[in-house]
């Protein structure tokens, strides 16, 4: 009885060892095929990886081939030329360094022309800041909003868009543009038909008279800004151009125009913004062209030709807007000469009579001046039209003069 147990017991133990050693072994079998497949695999990787490394030699090798080597350059003479390669190589590195950075410039400009909160944020904040100091005649405070406002980006990027040929680049800026302009005004409307105020200042005078000068500005800030984003290494003074290209506050003087109802207003400030944004494309466009600010596949001719297809059409615009800002800042020119020319005439022939008013009004073939005089001993009727005469013929602008002499009174 005891020995059947214990044979029981014992066959059992036997049976058990060789269940664990079958179970052992079928792990190691299946931990061999494991590795086998790994190295096999890691053989495998290996292989693509050279492979890679392969085509993209080749690929290196081609462009460098297609982008640096001229056609007449392809001889055996420079096939065979260590030096030839050496000189190839770098030229061929060079511009891929330029690519890089090209594409760098590109990913700044479309990521911050791109409608974002954050671009309608800083639009909201800029145009209550410029308004509010343009209501208030504060400089200081309509600095802070040139500085914050946005608008001067979409813009170069749209110039980029044009040399890149890219029109999903020029949509997007376009786009971002267009509701930041849209939102300005609305916003500025809304603030000056709300906020009452006596008069407009200074500020906002200055901004419905746009001058050939204006133009200049614009022109020679949009050259620093679209050559600040081209170049990393001056890109700090971004702040100083921004300030320069005032594109917010001739914006928000817009709306301040239409929410006072006064379209005179509105029509001047639009103008000097239009100014400042046709310069601005202006010249991000020449100096993206000029500094080749785009893929090195790109061909240089379609290239060139869509440059000077905004130059041309930018410059026009220009053109078309400097001829009504050309005679209107001569006229001023005339104007401001001839007022000089009756002070001093004034003063020449009553020397003991006090000028109390001097107005220029705007009438249909001129100017209507009316003069206040004040003294102590009233001109004879002989000396009124002399000077008179005077005006008339020293002014090209004044067609009418109502002057009037108040006798002072000494107590």
């Amino acid at each position: 009885m005891k020995k059947s147990i214990f044979s029981g017991i014992k066959d059992k133990l036997v049976k058990d060892e060789k269940s664990d050693l079958a179970n052992a072994m079928t792990e190691i079998n299946e931990y061999e095929k494991k590795e086998k497949r790994k190295k096999c695999e890691n053989e495998i990787s290996s292989s693509d990886k050279t492979r890679g490394v392969i085509q993209s030699a080749r690929k290196d090798v081609r462009e460098m081939i297609s982008h640096v080597i001229e056609p007449e350059e392809k001889t055996l003479k420079n096939y065979v030329s260590f030096s030839f390669w050496k000189k190839k190589r770098k030229l061929y590195v060079d511009l891929k360094m330029k690519e890089h950075q090209d594409l760098n410039i590109y990913s700044v400009l479309y990521d911050s022309a791109r409608p974002t909160i954050e671009y309608y944020i800083l639009t909201v904040l800029s145009c209550i800041i410029a308004t509010t100091g343009l209501i208030q005649g504060s400089g200081a405070t309509i600095i802070g909003a040139m500085i914050v406002a946005p608008l001067m980006t979409p813009i170069l990027a749209f110039s980029l868009g044009v040399i890149w040929g890219d029109t999903g680049l020029m949509k997007t800026s376009l786009s971002s543009l267009l509701k930041g302009v849209v939102l300005a005004v609305f916003i500025s409307s809304v603030i000056s038909f709300l906020v009452p105020f006596a008069n407009y200042t200074p500020e906002i005078i200055s901004r419905t008279k746009p001058t050939l000068f204006d133009i200049i500005v614009a022109l020679t800030s949009g050259f620093v800004g679209a050559y600040g984003y081209a170049n990393k290494r001056i890109s700090s003074s971004l702040v100083g151009i921004a300030i320069a290209v005032a594109l917010m506050p001739p914006l928000c003087t817009v709306g301040i125009g239409i929410g006072t109802l006064n379209y005179s207003v509105a029509t001047g400030a639009a103008v000097l913004f239009l100014i400042n944004l046709i310069s601005i494309s202006l010249a991000g466009a020449i100096v993206f062209w000029a500094m080749k600010i785009h893929p090195i596949h790109a061909h240089s001719n379609e290239v060139k030709k869509r440059a000077i297809y905004q130059i041309i059409f930018s410059v026009i615009i220009l053109i078309i807007i400097s001829i009504p800002v050309g005679i209107y800042m001569y006229d001023g020119y005339l104007l401001a000469t001839s007022q000089e020319k009756v002070r001093i005439s004034v003063e020449s022939q009553l020397p003991d009579t006090e000028i109390i008013q001097f107005k220029t009004v705007k009438i249909s073939n001129g100017y209507r001046l009316d003069l206040t005089l004040t003294g102590d001993t009233v001109p004879s009727a002989v000396t009124i039209d002399l000077i008179k005469k005077n005006i008339y013929e020293s002014s090209k602008v004044i067609k009418n003069v109502h002057l009037r002499y108040m006798p002072s009174t000494k107590f």
